[in-house]
């Protein structure tokens, strides 16, 4: 089997080595399941001009619109070499930008087992590429004070020594950095964005706090240091999912000014493209502007049928909060995608229903809509 790659693939590979490398191993895993003898395969793997994440099949030769594009093809190739034997033309590309996957952590007797396995999160990128899902969002802190917020769970400030999470050790915390950093990395080798979702910066009102420390004067100045070093260890963090409202734990009174001058600052001092997601269930006035003016880029979501997984198709009517309000005005500044939930409705429905799937697709590019994001089948076990 060769490898011959263009002299553009070659001199972008470093930074996307990863998805192609994953795409070449499925491949050769196809080969070898059929027991074909790899001398009689040749092909080859470019980038052409293709569409972003397109990819194109001819003999012996596999192109991409992209690296993402790239792996694409290749594993259409194995999946030809699998069921046939032998490769057909073939070309394709994703039907919306954004194909993401949500999970919550809420318990961490539940979590443990898998969220530590390394192996876990391999096999679990592995499959989402194979699926064409290309962001994967880990949301820490929905509607529990468990990890609210989580940075005390991953590292310790010494300009903030009051604030930590107790009965934590020094190695517990590094080996929550640890797994945050490998999953990012796993993610991105997989072509995968990973977002990290901090929807919590304190615990909500009448919940007990599980971190101490924090008060009203120090919360932002730690959140913004905090936000800081965990994007700094983790480069493959690609994009911020912020809940804004008053489930953030953060006051209407000081929403804007909090996530304005800590949070959106933390995100424009990264030190590289990070894209800042906000919420827009219960947007306090003004944060879409102070979002826009932060000089970040800016992706904006809303529920697609409320909490539920519903029709397969925007609702005509409900309430304007569990919808798109006027998100979808044009012209628009941001990115917009949508939410599809699964709070139970999957466990007396079918859910990954083709036809489902065939029905919402369409409906997901809405007013220039981006894509999805949806929460698969115990995407939140431990909560309760």
């Amino acid at each position: 089997m060769w490898w011959r790659t263009s002299a553009l693939l070659a001199a972008t590979l470093a930074a996307w080595a990863g998805p192609v490398e994953f795409g070449w191993a499925q491949f050769q895993q196809a080969v070898r399941e059929r027991e074909l003898d790899p001398r009689r395969i040749r092909l080859r793997a470019e980038l052409d001009a293709g569409p972003p994440e397109s990819f194109r099949i001819t003999p012996g030769l596999v192109t991409g619109g992209d690296l993402r594009g790239l792996m694409y093809g290749l594993l259409e190739a194995a999946e030809q070499i699998r069921e046939a034997g032998r490769l057909r033309a073939a070309q394709g590309r994703p039907a919306t930008p954004i194909r993401g996957i949500r999970w919550f952590l809420h318990n961490r007797d539940l979590e443990g087992d898998w969220y530590y396995s390394r192996q876990y999160w391999q096999d679990f990128f592995a499959l989402l590429a194979r699926c064409r899902f290309n962001r994967f969002n880990l949301v820490f802190a929905h509607q529990t004070n468990y990890l609210a917020p989580p940075y005390p769970f991953w590292l310790a400030l010494e300009e903030f020594p009051a604030v930590r999470a107790p009965g934590l050790t020094a190695l517990e915390r590094q080996r929550n950095l640890e797994m945050l950093r490998f999953i990012s990395e796993t993610a991105a080798e997989h072509g995968i964005d990973f977002t990290l979702g901090v929807w919590e910066h304190n615990v909500q009102r009448g919940m007990t706090p599980t971190i101490v420390g924090l008060t009203r004067e120090n919360i932002g100045p730690y959140s913004y240091a905090a936000l800081r070093k965990v994007l700094a260890a983790c480069p493959a963090i690609r994009s911020l999912q912020v809940r804004t409202n008053a489930e953030s734990g953060i006051p209407p009174e000081q929403q804007v000014p909090f996530y304005r001058d800590y949070v959106f600052r933390a995100v424009r001092e990264a030190g590289r493209r990070l894209v800042l997601d906000l919420r827009a269930w219960s947007l306090a006035s003004g944060m879409i502007e102070a979002a826009r003016n932060s000089g970040v880029p800016l992706r904006v979501s809303a529920k697609y049928w409320a909490e539920h997984l519903g029709r397969p198709y925007q609702p005509a009517e409900t309430f304007p909060n569990y919808s798109y309000l006027n998100l979808l005005e044009k012209p628009r500044s941001y990115e917009f995608f949508w939410e599809v939930w699964g709070l139970g409705s999957h466990r007396i429905l079918l859910w990954g229903d083709p036809e489902y799937v065939r029905r919402a697709v369409p409906t997901f590019a809405l007013s220039g809509s981006a894509g999805f994001e949806i929460d698969p089948p115990l995407a939140q076990k431990g909560f309760g």
